[in-house]
């Protein structure tokens, strides 16, 4: 089931003496927290006013309202930064969230159940798909050679047989 919130920063500390927040980045598209006016922190979700936002080496820095101290900031250290999902950022034709690929069906190339995605590592060079069924886990490489079909839609993966197969 699809989640209709997306996590697009965590709150890692204050900056400064006024209360702004650093935010470690949880997205691809960091120049999204320029225009940010309203988010949602954590679990509970709880609306909170963002007066400022600015990117800062590879954080943004938050001013969010009635935060106007570091002792409040560390009340926050740990909760992610929320977003609807209907106001995350559009994505060309073609691509999807990591997020939507969470609890797809995996197959290989002969029609063999393989698992579900549980999670997806990133590396530098490409994704990773953490496939488990029971207590074994699959690492698959999330490349052109190895995924054959891709219907994010209807949660269904289809991989080549050679990325599913312990090594000899």
């Amino acid at each position: 089931m699809r989640d209709d919130w997306m996590v697009i920063g965590r709150i890692v500390g204050p900056f400064g003496v006024r209360g702004e927040v650093k935010v470690q980045l949880e997205t691809d598209f960091p120049e999204r927290f320029r225009g940010l006016k309203r988010a949602y922190l954590g679990a509970d979700r709880s609306p909170i006013s963002v007066l400022s936002a600015r990117l800062h080496k590879s954080q943004a820095l938050l001013k969010l309202q009635d935060i106007d101290t570091p002792e409040q900031v560390r009340t926050l250290i740990g909760q992610d930064i929320l977003v609807p999902r209907a106001e995350a950022v559009a994505l060309p034709p073609g691509h999807f969230w990591l997020s939507d690929l969470l609890g797809a069906a995996v197959y290989d190339d002969a029609n063999a159940y393989v698992g579900r995605i549980k999670d997806v590592i990133r590396t530098g060079s490409n994704d990773v798909w953490m496939v488990n069924e029971g207590r074994d886990t699959i690492l698959v490489p999330a490349t052109k050679d190895a995924v054959v079909k891709l219907d994010v839609a209807a949660g269904v993966i289809v991989v080549a047989r050679w990325a599913v197969q312990p090594p000899d």
